[in-house]
């Protein structure tokens, strides 16, 4: 159960993956080729309905638009944590969906909710309250993995291009319509925290001058 959860979290939170997108993955997600322009091996997951078979869950996890049947790339820590599910953890059901319940069937969304649900209440009381002071919820939900993705990776494409070309590669990575509105929520997030950062440097700065001219009296 441990590698599951643990496969689960990584994919949710390095590749932004939905919760019905994870698990709507067949067993064999990840594909590598060689990228002739890095001279290197690259490998990228392909979020899509499994197509091997229907799905046998009552409640069926859903890709939620056109948009979000997609390929993005997946690193090599990732691609060997999803391999060592598959290889030695995962076990031998019939069905060839990626997430395995204990009881060798598709993992269910319900199923998932409750490990977060039982994860959420192991988290301390300071925590928990820091968590509530942030987001005004005292839980960690599979989407909360999803948000967090989506704010780091547009700090880390905005250190690299501008503003346009970075929403639109976040619209690509995480399966959003061109015409999304969705990358200015987590723009908002990004300047939020450079604020924060910038004011914290200006206030330090500002604290060492009355040092100093404390100093001097």
């Amino acid at each position: 159960m441990k590698w599951r959860v643990y496969a689960a979290y990584l994919l949710m939170l390095h590749q932004g993956l939905r919760r019905g997108e994870l698990l709507s993955l067949a067993s064999d997600p990840v594909k590598s080729g060689f990228d002739g322009r890095a001279q290197r091996q690259r490998s990228w997951i392909t979020v899509r309905y499994n197509p091997y078979e229907d799905d046998p869950r009552y409640s069926r996890p859903a890709i939620k638009t056109p948009n979000s049947q997609r390929q993005i790339p997946i690193s090599d820590s990732i691609v060997s944590v999803v391999d060592a599910y598959v290889i030695n953890h995962r076990g031998r059901p019939t069905h060839s969906f990626l997430m395995n319940s204990q009881k060798n069937r598709p993992l269910s969304t319900e199923a998932l909710t409750k490990v977060f649900a039982k994860i959420s209440s192991c988290l301390s009381k300071g925590t928990r309250k820091v968590l509530y002071e942030h987001t005004g919820e005292d839980s960690v939900s599979p989407h909360d993995l999803r948000h967090t993705c989506a704010v780091y990776r547009l700090k880390r494409m905005l250190d690299e291009v501008g503003m346009e070309e970075a929403l639109q590669l976040l619209r690509a990575f995480f399966g959003w319509a061109r015409t999304s509105d969705m990358p200015l929520r987590y723009a908002r997030a990004v300047f939020e925290d450079r604020l924060a950062t910038v004011w914290q440097t200006h206030f330090d700065a500002s604290v060492e001058v009355l040092r100093g001219l404390e100093a001097v009296k």
